[in-house]
């Protein structure tokens, strides 16, 4: 604003700090550096893509980056990616707009620490900028404490002050952190249905209720024209702010017609959601949930498919209780899955529940698919049924809870309700961009791939690029053969940028199975931490510090052309020989190796 003036608060963390702004949008850079402006920095640099970027953070120290993720000459991306290898110092914030969304989930998971709606505000950067760098402060507090303690002979009674006061800045921050957590929980409940549709001659009832201040579970029901109602319902694996922005994904890439305006089947919606999600849901333990139906409402007729979701469940007014499985794998999980459909129809009287598995998988009392039948068939009041049924979930609950939905659909008069409307978020002025000039060009990005060759009684695989599971099957195949030859053999990582669960899997199996003749050169810190993180010592005990070249001639292993069932198997034994390492990946990958064993045959 004009005439204002920035005021440092004590204990500024903020002060001499040097921040790098880098937007081909000139406008945003303003707006950025505007906000940078009122924290007392050192000094604000602006550019305009990548390239220039990643010349300043060669040659200057910087504290801060803000980048856009879309870019010309080199996007965002690609400049965090540079950066975790050649000066890993700064912290990251994106900027993003919901076109691309996508982006901004993947620059989170290289270790960004916060994401900017496009257009920015001035306080949020502000906000986002200053509560960064109090924890980067508060880090180094700590570790300098802790170091005095190891070091000096500082009385231990001033010390405990000391550990003290930084716990009560924690606190501070925990309590900053719970506020923005909080506004988050606002804005994804503002995805979910404001309020229930009102459709003469049906009723519904739901209860959402997320584990912490924001959650993976998603549901909505959408009139599509005057005698079509679709209904769905997902849950993203994982807990808080990770499994919350895969469900706002799933959001995004919910496509319920098609360009004409026809409605799509269900099985039709879920094949298109997986062949938009599978690339984006490629790191270890990412998949979703979900199930669609669509209803007749003239007839009652439904149809409904399900990607490795909780049984649908189905209570007629007289009769027995009728269970609609899952109908494919959970979302993610394959490239190309196949969904089949339940039929179904509803009665007047009739009713049909949708949840997720926080409702069965809560406390020791948490009720069963039965108990959720006969609940529907006792108790008349839908409110006092749902209400019980959540209750039930949560009693005895011990730490962390899962996320709870529950949707009750029925064929009758009523008034439509849910526990609680979302607020909706106001409507922003969409930034506009100049044309932006033809981009310079740029190296073609490396193809992942695996690579084999033998040189002098040694037997050599290279592993290239960001490897996923479909270049398993061939890692397995190739180390087979050249040890079936009698070489030792050598797995390269010189070239590895990253590795799914399934390609970790498998290299364990190598190892394993052949633990006298096989040695890994090369490794990366980042695959190095991949191999810690999923418990692989057998793996890490195999990395040498000696390198071997390479053969001069390596020759592309050629991805198999395999069935679906052989897929399947390969990627079932990864995530099981990975599950069996430790507790933890048991139950990382549990749903996707019970998913993947109830899938193939025996």
């Amino acid at each position: 604003m004009a005439g204002e003036q920035s005021q440092s608060a004590p204990g500024d963390t903020t002060e001499g700090r040097i921040f790098l702004v880098v937007d081909d949008d000139p406008m945003v850079r303003k707006i950025v550096s505007r906000g940078l402006s009122q924290l007392d920095a050192a000094e604000i640099l602006e550019e305009e893509d990548g390239l220039a970027a990643q010349e300043v953070l060669r040659n200057r120290r910087v504290d801060v980056v803000v980048t856009d993720v879309v870019m010309p000459n080199m996007d965002g991306l690609a400049l965090m990616k540079w950066a975790q290898e050649h000066c890993p110092e700064p912290l990251w914030i994106v900027l993003s707009g919901l076109d691309t969304f996508d982006a901004a989930v993947e620059a989170l998971q290289l270790g960004a620490f916060d994401y900017l709606a496009k257009p920015p505000e001035v306080p949020r950067v502000r906000v986002a900028v200053r509560n960064a760098l109090d924890q980067i402060e508060l880090m180094r507090e700590r570790k300098r404490l802790y170091g005095e303690l190891e070091s000096s002979n500082v009385q231990l009674a001033e010390k405990v002050n000391q550990l003290q006061t930084v716990c009560r800045v924690l606190e501070e921050q925990a309590a900053t952190i719970q506020a923005d957590l909080d506004r988050a929980e606002v804005i994804q409940r503002a995805l979910l249905p404001q309020q229930s549709p009102a459709i003469p001659g049906w009723c519904m009832e739901t209860l959402y209720s997320p584990g912490s201040s924001v959650g993976g579970d998603f549901y909505d029901a959408i009139v599509l024209d005057d005698n079509h109602l679709g209904l769905v319902i997902a849950d993203a694996a994982g807990h808080g702010v990770a499994a919350a922005m895969l469900s706002v994904l799933f959001k995004l890439r919910l496509r319920l017609v098609d360009e004409e305006g026809c409605i799509l089947q269900p099985q039709q919606v879920l094949t298109e959601l997986n062949h938009s999600l599978f690339e984006m849901l490629s790191a270890p333990g990412a998949f979703i949930t979900a199930s669609y139906i669509l209803l007749d409402l003239k007839t009652g007729a439904g149809q409904l498919a399900s990607a490795g979701h909780p049984a649908c469940v189905v209570r007629p007014l007289e009769g027995e209780a009728q269970r609609l499985a899952r109908t494919g794998p959970a979302l993610g999980l394959e490239e190309y899955p196949s969904y089949s459909e339940h039929s179904f129809e509803l009665q007047t009287g009739d009713r049909l529940m949708l949840y997720t598995d926080g409702v069965l998988e809560g406390g020791p009392d948490s009720p069963q698919v039965d108990d959720l039948a006969d609940g529907m068939a006792r108790i008349t009041d839908r409110a006092q049924l749902l209400s019980s049924l959540f209750k039930d979930a949560i009693r005895d609950v011990g730490g962390e809870r899962d996320d709870i939905t529950l949707l009750l659909l029925e064929r009758g008069e009523g008034v439509s309700r849910s526990d609680e409307a979302a607020t909706p978020r106001k409507p922003r002025p969409e930034a506009t961009k100049p044309p932006a000039e033809p981009p310079a060009e740029v190296p073609t990005p490396v193809q992942p791939h695996i690579a084999a060759g033998a040189a002098e009684g040694q037997g050599y695989i290279a592993i290239v690029g960001s490897v996923t599971w479909l270049c398993a099957h061939g890692l397995l195949e190739s180390a087979r053969e050249l040890l079936a030859s009698g070489v030792m053999l050598t797995l390269d990582f010189s070239q590895c940028e990253h590795m799914d669960s399934t390609c970790l899997g498998t290299v364990h199996e190598i190892v394993t199975a052949n633990a006298d003749r096989v040695r890994l050169q090369c490794v990366s810190d980042a695959v190095r931490k991949l191999f810690d993180e999923l418990s692989m010592s057998a793996v890490l005990e195999h990395i040498e510090p000696e390198t071997r070249p390479l053969p001069a001639t390596m020759a592309a292993v050629e991805t198999a052309s395999l069935t679906p069932q052989q897929q399947g198997a390969r990627i079932l034994s990864a995530h099981e020989t990975l599950a069996s390492l430790s507790d933890e990946n048991r139950e990382q990958f549990r749903a996707v190796v019970d998913s993947l064993r109830a899938d193939l045959p025996d």
